[in-house]
């Protein structure tokens, strides 16, 4: 699965190097208009590549997504450079196994729905538990071998986040971890990534919330895209509700220019 993954990327998008990952964890509201800085960047940035993780419910919801989600799905499947994920929280494996599976069956039956194109791509695991025991990679290993299995993609990207350095083995299980979640203020560019685990940064992730008008996304992601890190986020709130046009164009432009 990982291979035919980063196989099919590269094919599609030969010259990017650097993915956009984007918790769109707000509600799309009527004609999706709250999605809008979103779809319209990606619109203006066809060379980039996006990977969009929708929350209709701290997972899918019930069956099928009500108008305003179906519509701000098909407007993201309509893009090609975009690939929709479904959000599964995990509690830190406290999450019955049963549970997990149950989510993302129901982000499997989306692809069913007849009235617009509303099928997820792949399926973004949160509160990933980072601990090296047998037991978690376990837990995780069966989690994401059932999102390859269910999610009726010809590409699906199972995305980690422990937010924080994960043992080396969860990266056997996952097409991409994210290493760093947390406030720009705490973010220390090289440094940071230097803490991340060693051989893994083609398969990590950083998402940076609370940033700053002042900051220099262009060095930054420059350091990112030298260290050969996979994806990237900078959004202004922890929370993921506020999406900045300005902040997200930025952000497009600097990993245009590598």
């Amino acid at each position: 699965m990982l291979a035919s993954f980063f196989i099919s990327l590269l094919l599609a998008l030969p010259c990017q190097s650097l993915l956009i990952l984007v918790p769109l964890y707000v509600y799309p509201d009527v004609s999706a208009s709250a999605w809008s800085n979103v779809t319209n960047t990606i619109a203006a940035n066809p060379q980039v590549q996006w990977q969009i993780i929708v929350n209709p419910n701290s997972g899918p919801g019930t069956y099928p997504p009500d108008a305003n989600y179906v519509a701000g799905l098909a407007k993201l499947n309509s893009y090609a450079n975009v690939a929709t994920l479904g959000y599964v929280a995990t509690n830190y494996t406290r999450i019955p196994y049963a549970t997990l599976t149950a989510q993302i069956d129901v982000y499997a039956r989306w692809a069913t729905y007849t009235g617009a194109n509303i099928a997820v791509d792949g399926i973004f695991f949160d509160e990933v538990l980072n601990t090296a025991t047998s037991a978690v990679y376990t837990y995780y290993q069966r989690a994401a071998d059932y999102a390859y299995a269910k999610i009726p993609s010809a590409v699906t990207p199972v995305i980690f986040n422990p937010g924080a350095v994960a043992p080396a083995q969860l990266f056997n299980y996952a097409d991409t971890i994210v290493q760093y979640e947390n406030a720009f203020s705490l973010y220390q560019d090289v440094t940071t990534i230097n803490k991340f685990q060693a051989g893994y940064n083609d398969q990590t992730a950083i998402v940076i919330y609370n940033t700053p008008s002042t900051a220099n996304i262009q060095s930054l992601v420059h350091s990112m895209v030298q260290q050969g890190i996979q994806s990237v986020y900078f959004g202004i709130d922890c929370c993921y509700h506020v999406f900045n046009g300005q902040l997200l164009s930025s952000l497009a432009s600097a990993v245009r220019a590598g």
